[in-house]
């Protein structure tokens, strides 16, 4: 089947007008090959049976003496045959035209009805070069038969004529329907060049518009193009903006190391000794360091969110634990609490380390004097009873370099949604009555 089917693979190589005009040329065989011969052979078997029944009625009329033959569309020759006298006795044809069909038409039809108990016979004959109709009846139960024979000029007149009518019909329709079938090829062909034209115009950065309005397959494709574009676009701000930012970032405390660094080595202290001078230097090389952590670690999410790794589960719990015990050491004026149910969550335990650790040292710079986490089946909420988040800046909270009014570094709830999204769960802050949540979900 795969053999059979391998041989159309060259169609994907043309276009698809070329594929149109193939089809159709191969429908257009088919109909010479197979239709044509199929309608004939229809045609005659209609024919037959009208010529038959022309047959019948003829010979009704002979029978019950109305037989009229300058009535008849079409001449019809009677001859009886008497079988007690083993002769033709009557007959419209010349004893000759008679014996000549006897011997090369009806002949053996004849001795077999006389000898049998057969009423009637019906067949076609070919004598010289035209066909023959004929129909042997045994006369009113006596020892006659009556022979009626037809030209078939008349059927091949009729069959020449309802064949040129009928090929005259099938290639109208099928002129008619390779027009609709162009005219739609073309309509798909336009704007599939549009969309061609426009993923060339993304490729090479230049602005471009996409306009199709279609309900059909092409314009969901068009559609899903265009948002891709528009994210494509925003995801470019977001990364000039960024690499804006950390331009900035970076160029304070890298000036700050550069212009104590260079004051130290000239004897000269900003901050009254040595010592005091060199602590603000490590202090600013700490927060250099944390920075490009931050924004390598940020990068390295956003390469691993396109990798197709297959994700494992671990126990929640265990985590959450773990990191509540060092926080407790760290902040042990702020009150953790953490009602926790055995539950597994997807993905890898350390990426997952990072989200909630920075979930709970952003809560500590903010909560008053407690933070509760509550764990249960695809459900993570971290709670801590400091001030409201500002509701205009709720929505973009998880943006890169949003801060809030003790932000850092404006990367570490980016980092948190990244990781939250690359193992399908949400992630969202919500002021509660009295302070602020953080609630993962999953999708």
């Amino acid at each position: 089947m795969k053999a059979k089917l391998s041989k159309f693979q060259f169609l994907k190589r043309l276009s698809l007008v070329q594929q149109l005009i193939v089809v159709l040329s191969f429908v257009g065989l088919l109909l010479v090959a197979v239709l044509m011969p199929l309608v004939d052979y229809n045609l005659s078997s209609i024919i037959d049976k009208q010529m038959y029944e022309t047959l019948v009625i003829s010979q009704y009329s002979v029978i019950n003496d109305s037989y009229m033959p300058n009535k008849q569309s079409k001449p019809t020759y009677h001859i009886i045959y008497d079988k007690k006298q083993n002769m033709f006795i009557d007959f419209n044809l010349s004893q000759d035209v008679v014996m000549t069909l006897y011997s090369h038409l009806f002949g053996d039809d004849l001795d077999k009805i006389v000898n049998s108990n057969q009423e009637t016979i019906k067949d076609k004959g070919q004598y010289g070069d035209e066909t023959y109709y004929y129909m042997i009846t045994k006369y009113n139960n006596s020892s006659k038969y009556l022979i009626s024979i037809v030209n078939s000029d008349y059927s091949s007149d009729l069959i020449h004529s309802l064949r040129n009518q009928i090929i005259y019909i099938q290639y109208g329709f099928f002129v008619i329907f390779a027009l609709v079938m162009i005219v739609w090829v073309l309509t798909l062909i336009t704007p599939l060049q549009k969309i061609k034209n426009y993923i060339d115009d993304i490729k090479n950065r230049k602005k471009s518009e996409l306009n199709i309005d279609r309900g059909d397959e092409i314009g969901i494709v068009s559609k899903a193009l265009v948002e891709m574009k528009e994210d494509l676009d925003k995801q470019e701000s977001i990364k000039e903006e960024m690499i804006h930012n950390i331009s900035h970032d970076l160029k304070t405390p890298i000036a700050l190391i550069q212009t104590y660094g260079q004051s130290v080595k000239d004897d000269i202290y900003p901050y009254g000794d040595k010592n005091s001078s060199m602590d603000v230097i490590l202090e600013n090389a700490n927060r250099l360091e944390h920075k490009v952590k931050s924004f390598l670690y940020l990068n390295r999410l956003d390469y691993l969110q396109g990798e197709n790794n297959e994700l494992g589960t671990f126990e929640m719990k265990q985590l959450i634990e773990k990191i509540v015990l060092q926080m407790d050491a760290l902040k042990p004026e702020i009150s953790l609490q953490a009602d926790l149910e055995d539950v597994c969550f997807v993905g890898d335990e350390e990426h997952w380390r990072v989200a909630i650790e920075n979930i709970i040292e952003n809560a500590t710079r903010y909560a008053k004097s407690q933070i509760h986490i509550t764990l249960k089946d695809k459900f993570l909420e971290i709670y801590n009873d400091g001030d409201h988040i500002d509701e205009e800046t709720l929505p973009f909270l998880f943006d890169p370099y949003v801060k809030g009014v003790k932000g850092q570094f404006g990367l570490g709830l980016s980092i948190v949604s990244k990781i939250a999204s690359m193992f399908s769960y949400d992630v969202k802050a919500v002021n509660q009555e009295v302070g602020v949540s953080f609630i993962f979900t999953k999708e």
